[in-house]
């Protein structure tokens, strides 16, 4: 039987790029959209390649399709392997914290930390027994100079911390399943309006350095790994390791 992995927001970007990848290496794919059309087309364009992979209905904005993915893949995908937490919005990329909308900020810790939140209580239980990852993609919390969205850096810092104090409890818990976070780098994709300049990877590295994460035999319980080609960094600040 092949590794199973349910990547969420798999159906663009980075995320397919990862269900591609890991299929092309025999995984089977549960990829997780909210759009049966797109995530539908996105099922069809990864079996022409030959990738055995099957849609999955999942919108961080309503946790009950979170609770009916996670019955469904017990029942029909009990050695679901890994969690891949790709889905997330951006909030408003321009936006100054004093100009930031309240409504604008709560959407986007809605889906990244909340959305996020629920998909590691409700699939922990099946990755438990098979001492499984999960993998919260995520950036350094700090951002830089070049790049600091309010409302995004503010839900990302939070789901480091959360990721952070997860492992933890995981540990002290005796729970076999491992959790970090993964910073591709900056990735050029819609999130970000296809942003190209020399700092920017392509979908295919990004992606690339995600997978090779998730297939390493590294321990990272609780940490937040950067990883720009060859090279990795575990974030201290974020860690405290």
């Amino acid at each position: 039987m092949s590794d199973t992995v349910l990547i969420t927001g798999a159906n663009k970007g980075i995320g397919f790029e990862i269900a591609r990848q890991l299929g092309q290496k025999g995984w089977t794919i549960l990829l997780g959209a909210r759009n049966k059309e797109r995530g539908l087309a996105a099922v069809k364009q990864l079996q022409t390649e030959g990738i055995t992979v099957a849609w999955v209905p999942i919108d961080l904005n309503d946790l009950a399709t979170i609770h009916a993915a996670a019955d469904k893949i017990a029942n029909v995908h009990p050695e679901l392997k890994v969690l891949v937490n790709n889905a997330g919005i951006p909030g408003d990329m321009d936006a100054e914290p004093l100009a930031t909308k309240t409504a604008d900020l709560k959407a986007t810790l809605d889906v990244n930390v909340i959305g996020n939140f629920e998909l590691i209580k409700t699939f922990t239980p099946i990755l438990e027994r098979n001492h499984g990852r999960i993998i919260n993609m995520t950036i350094p919390a700090s951002g830089n100079r070049f790049f600091h969205p309010f409302a995004y850096c503010t839900s990302k810092s939070a789901l480091n911390q959360m990721t952070k104090m997860f492992g933890e409890s995981f540990k002290s818990q005796h729970i076999p399943v491992e959790i970090f976070g993964a910073v591709p780098g900056g990735v050029s994709t819609d999130l970000n309006n296809h942003m190209d300049n020399r700092f920017m990877r392509s979908v295919e590295d990004g992606a690339g350095s995600v997978v090779k994460l998730i297939l390493d035999n590294h321990h990272h319980q609780g940490k937040t790994v950067m990883r720009f080609g060859g090279l990795k960094l575990v974030k201290k600040v974020i860690t405290g390791h």
